[in-house]
């Protein structure tokens, strides 16, 4: 566990904007903090970046195709920075929700086909809140789960605690030192530089997802699709 003051305060001394001992100015603090969470919400849209995903359990009423989800939405709760997948739960069986871009919703024909469930969803990142469309129209409450990107903390003050996984700390240092130098109209080290790319090139290799597991087209019955090694198909 660190404080973003603390981060600060190592990237400021990689730099050289500050020397060991020595504490920074109130608007140097204020910038950096700043700049910190510019470099942490950057971080935070890319999904090899991210350390954990979240499960968001939404209802989705009884006859609407689209709702809008976020604080101010038609559902309370968390926008969703990119969602991953997304499954329905019902009488305690689940069920996959398939995500379908723009241009595949639109050739959907009849758009007010409803079911008991859907088995589509669209899912429009807008501002400030993403609006979300299921198909067919379900007739009842659904329990939909959102898969997604759980956002990195961005602290509030120098003081806000961090509690960061391994190897997120080097990165976060490192590379708020590169943003820093810039803030500052200085040219960052090589090796801060080098430092930065390395941590963050290691925090993506551990988030990087598996690859759908593929049998070879040769082998009898799979013909090249996937196989799910749970169900055996």
């Amino acid at each position: 566990m660190t404080t973003a003051r603390a981060l600060i305060e190592g990237a400021l001394r990689l730099i050289g904007q500050l020397a060991e001992g020595e504490t920074a100015s109130n608007e140097t603090y204020n910038d950096s903090l700043v700049a910190m969470n510019e470099m942490i919400d950057s971080l935070s849209i890319d999904r090899i970046n991210v350390m954990a995903m979240t499960d968001q359990s939404i209802t989705w009423p009884s006859t609407y195709a689209t709702r809008t989800l976020g604080a101010t939405g038609d559902i309370t709760g968390t926008r969703p920075t990119l969602i991953d997948h997304a499954y329905i739960v019902s009488n305690d069986v689940t069920y996959p929700l398939v995500l379908v871009t723009d241009e595949q919703y639109s050739e959907i024909a009849s758009k007010d086909t409803t079911s008991t469930l859907p088995t589509l969803l669209r899912a429009s990142m807008t501002v400030p809140d993403a609006t979300l469309t299921v198909w067919p129209v379900p007739t009842g409450n659904v329990e939909i789960h959102l898969v997604s990107m759980a956002p990195l903390t961005q602290p509030a003050t120098l003081l806000t605690e961090l509690v960061l996984a391994p190897g997120y700390r080097k990165m976060f240092r490192f590379n708020l030192a590169v943003a820093l130098a810039a803030e500052f109209g200085k040219s960052a080290p090589g090796e801060v530089v080098v430092g930065a790319n390395q941590s963050k090139a290691a925090i993506q290799r551990v988030n990087t997802p598996l690859d759908t597991l593929r049998m070879p087209s040769g082998m009898p019955g799979c013909g090249g699709g996937t196989f799910d090694i749970y169900s055996g198909n």
